[in-house]
């Protein structure tokens, strides 16, 4: 049932979504479940070498029922600065239940956001880090997507708010195009599909991502791409089915169109109709927009336009079908099958452009010609 309501969904015309029922606004995410931080300097045995190890900053949850962690994070290098703070290189630490030596290292790494309640406060109105909380929560219920970034555990003390992830080693998929130029097509293919999968884990979560770029693509060192940054993300609205009114996605039913919200998002990515805010639209359809913006950067190593509006005349030149025409005249051709899907894809009007499923199953897509696993670039970064 839940599968047949995905690929209802998936496969979903603009037209069926405006007969499903009228717009309707974004459903909360539910309350986001934080555990008890507990700080520690502590003895830590290496496994290897037989060492011990008196170290400093190590987190775990501490259970009100004083029951052992299940794990500890020993928190190391600074990877990057974030609006509310930082985010840090952790190791995975083991308990041992030894009174002397209560932690072992494992080969397990993970990533911390550290963000501060204060500027928390402070800067809530702009962005609210507990929904992003509350939504990767969400998204990981039923276990850790490959393609999505989850959760391991959120713990707070009186100063911070501990976001702890899975550490991705390679950087983003940005920096992969900016070394490389432009992909070659097999590449291009490669990271796409992984990316389809991301946006099919969130579709049948009922979760439009909002944010969706490059910049917001983490690889790892299985050379995975993992979709990033739920900030900005949405609970799509559906249909109850019986009344007319609002459900969630486990109603299996089709989703609603959204009541125009204020544009968000990188500028290049944003769809038309989110940068016109004047009607409304479907959270499904602006991620595959922008997931079209994405693929155009990967093969051409260029953004179509500043801005998908009229007055851009590679807007202009792309809204009227002429993509290839464009690309020949910058002298960065690509082939007439990925021409065409992005062409489909990136159609001004929201009710001319492809389904997730058919992007799935397009000819350029399907293509079995094959290619090498793309390498990382030569330094090693962690961009959340």
């Amino acid at each position: 049932m839940e599968e047949l309501a995905f690929l209802e969904n998936a496969s979903a015309s603009f037209v069926d979504l405006e007969m499903s029922g009228p717009p309707a606004n974004p459903l909360p995410f539910g309350r986001a479940t934080t555990g008890r931080a507990e700080r520690v300097d502590a003895m830590v045995l290496n496994p290897v070498t037989g060492e011990h190890l008196e170290v400093s900053n190590i987190i775990y949850e501490r259970h009100p029922d004083r029951r052992p962690p299940d794990r500890a994070y020993w928190v190391g290098r600074k990877l990057k600065k974030c609006i509310f703070g930082v985010v840090k290189e952790c190791t995975l630490l083991r308990f041992r239940n030894d009174a002397l030596v209560p932690w072992e290292v494992t080969s397990g790494k993970a990533a911390v956001k550290i963000m501060s309640w204060q500027k928390i406060r402070e800067l809530q109105h702009i962005e609210d880090p507990i929904k992003e909380v509350s939504a990767m929560q969400y998204i990981s219920e039923g276990g850790q997507h490959p393609h999505v970034m989850g959760v391991l555990d959120v713990l707070k003390d009186e100063e911070y708010l501990l976001l702890f992830m899975p550490f991705c080693s390679s950087g983003d998929l940005f920096g992969f195009v900016q070394q490389a130029g432009r992909f070659p097509e097999p590449m291009a293919r490669y990271w796409f599909m992984q990316i389809l999968e991301g946006l099919t884990h969130l579709q049948k979560k009922g979760v439009c991502h909002r944010d969706m770029s490059l910049e917001n693509i983490l690889v790892d060192e299985y050379r995975t791409a993992v979709v990033i940054d739920l900030g900005m993300c949405l609970r799509v609205p559906y249909d109850d089915g019986e009344t007319g009114g609002v459900a969630d996605v486990s109603a299996g039913t089709l989703r609603r169109l959204i009541n125009p919200l204020i544009p968000c998002g990188k500028p290049n990515y944003i769809s038309p109709e989110v940068l016109k805010s004047e009607v409304p639209f479907d959270g499904f359809a602006i991620d595959l927009w922008a997931t079209a913006v994405m693929l155009f950067i990967m093969l051409v190593g260029l953004p179509p336009w500043e801005f998908a509006r009229e007055e851009d005349p590679r807007f202009r030149m792309v809204a009227r079908g002429g993509l290839e025409r464009m690309l020949r005249s910058w002298n960065r051709e690509i082939s007439p099958l990925a021409a065409d899907l992005l062409q489909k894809m990136l159609r001004e009007d929201p009710r001319q452009r492809l389904s997730l499923e058919e992007v799935k199953v397009h000819p350029w897509v399907l293509y079995e010609g094959g290619g090498a696993v793309p390498q990382a670039p030569g330094h090693e970064e962690w961009r959340g």
